[in-house]
């Protein structure tokens, strides 16, 4: 067996009477082997995603094996084109994560009718979008994060992804549940952690944790915790992760929850009937409560993944948190006012008779109601406005287009999103086009045939791939791809 260098011997060493002698030698081998990425198919633009993948591991040379705990998710092993590469990633088309990051929204039951869903901690949005996927964008997802600096980037993957019934918000975590007790009918946290995952990673290398930065960030996971139970529905689910394998991250905050709040919540056995690494149930010379054997412990070298912990729990009880008055301002205050019923059915038929698909079906199937401010539309979520409308947010809903002049231009995250279902106003692009396309070009003199002047034209390769939007000018298209998705050259 090869002795790793500090910190990562005295990391490992940690868990070594906890785990077989074959386990143990097993771990060691693989903490310096970065784990492989994973590919999440992004089910709102790509509702069968099996053939999807398909066509992408033929295209890009990928070898890749299915992850137990998700039905649209691979790891790569190996790839000639990376993941990170490719214009279906840059298209929102998949989110590329570790595979144990997977695990915490695949513990959840199907959300009930016109249920709510509180995503804690949710920057930088992976779960987030995974949370939305899980319920067709229908339902609301109010993802919060007390980080201002990281508020940007999390709306810019909800936008890539095409998430709609979202908001996001710039609060405590602490405080939510005394705002909101017994409100949502799921809540995520993902709670912050130290990230001893015990697998090397660019991102996450090894270092020392102290006992008194532990100490600190589960007194934090607590209250976070205490607030998660507080915000959920009686009989509603909350799920605990972080991405740390350290047990008073884990298993103690949960043991400490359970002994402090009797009756409020109970531990439930994992849905995932193929992951066999129970939590511990002592520690360090601590014996935890023993429903804490219901949690996951996803090893390194039993998942191939980065290591991770996972528990689901069940609200039995209201927790006696005294609540407080959440933050007010009054929605007047934002300017934006709801379209006419004329207005819209008016504005609808526009955008059909331009690209032969009908919008009336997606606002209602996702409970969108259309809201503009000046010249700018928004599809805002109806669950929002109905039970948090004076609440300050970040952003939310989504751009939905603009008036320019006598003409209505589609937003570019609306053809982003349902460009692959039109049928008309659409543009194959040559194929010696499309490499100035997607570096951010416009296309001049080129005949952009069948698609109407001064519209908001969709683009599309020879193969069919969704390349965002052109705006159809005298003598060239101009090109509107968001800055995400342009190509360097």
């Amino acid at each position: 067996m090869n002795t790793p260098a500090d910190p990562t011997l005295s990391a490992v060493e940690r868990y070594k009477e906890y785990l077989p002698a074959e386990d143990y030698a097993r771990l060691f081998e693989v903490i310096n082997q970065p784990a492989e990425s994973a590919v999440r198919v992004n089910l709102l633009k790509n509702p069968n995603p099996q053939p999807a993948f398909a066509r992408w591991s033929e295209r890009y040379s990928w070898q890749a094996k299915p992850i137990p705990f998700a039905s649209n998710a691979w790891q790569i092993s190996s790839a000639e084109t990376p993941p990170g590469q490719t214009i279906e990633h840059r298209f929102g088309y998949y989110y590329i994560q570790d595979a144990a990051s997977i695990l915490p929204v695949s513990l959840f039951s199907a959300l009930p009718s016109d249920g709510l869903t509180l995503d804690m901690a949710a920057s930088p949005g992976g779960k987030t979008t995974q949370l939305v996927e899980s319920i067709d964008d229908a339902n609301l997802v109010l993802a919060n994060d007390s980080s201002a600096g990281r508020l940007q980037a999390l709306r810019v993957v909800l936008l890539s992804w095409g998430a709609a019934n979202t908001a996001v918000t710039n609060f405590p975590g602490e405080k939510l549940g005394a705002w909101f007790p017994e409100t949502f009918d799921r809540v995520l946290l993902d709670a912050p952690c130290s990230m001893e995952g015990l697998r090397v990673s660019a991102s996450h290398p090894f270092r020392p944790i102290t006992p008194g930065e532990r100490e600190r960030l589960a007194a934090r996971q607590s209250a976070l915790l205490e607030s998660a139970v507080s915000a959920a529905r009686i009989g509603a689910e909350i799920v605990y992760s972080t991405c740390t394998l350290a047990p008073e991250e884990d298993e103690a905050v949960l043991s400490d929850f359970l002994e402090k709040h009797p009756g409020t919540a109970r531990l439930e056995p994992s849905p995932l009937s193929m992951l066999k690494t129970p939590g511990l149930t002592r520690f360090d010379g601590r014996e935890y409560d023993p429903q804490t054997a219901l949690s996951l412990r996803l090893w390194p070298h039993l998942a191939g993944t980065n290591g991770f912990f996972a528990a689901k729990l069940v609200k039995t009880a209201p927790l006696a948190l005294s609540r407080q008055a959440p933050p007010s301002r009054p929605f007047s205050k934002t300017g934006l006012e709801r379209l006419e019923t004329k207005d819209l059915a008016a504005l609808l038929d526009r955008l059909q008779d331009l690209y032969s698909f009908d919008f009336r079906d997606e606002f209602e199937k996702r409970k969108l109601l259309p809201y503009r401010r000046d010249q700018q539309f928004y599809l805002l979520p109806e669950q929002y406005l109905r039970r948090f409308s004076d609440l300050p947010y970040y952003a939310f809903g989504f751009p939905f287009g603009k008036w320019s002049g006598p003409d209505f231009e589609l937003s570019t995250e609306m053809i982003s999103r349902f460009g692959d279902n039109f049928s008309s106003n659409v543009w194959v692009i040559p194929q010696e086009l499309e490499r100035q396309w997607l570096q951010g070009s416009d296309i001049r003199g080129a005949d952009v045939a069948g698609c109407r002047k001064s519209s908001i034209v969709a683009l599309r390769d020879m193969e069919g791939r969704n390349l965002g939007a052109g705006k159809n000018l005298p003598g060239r298209l101009r090109n509107l791809l968001p800055s995400r998705a342009i190509l360097s050259p």
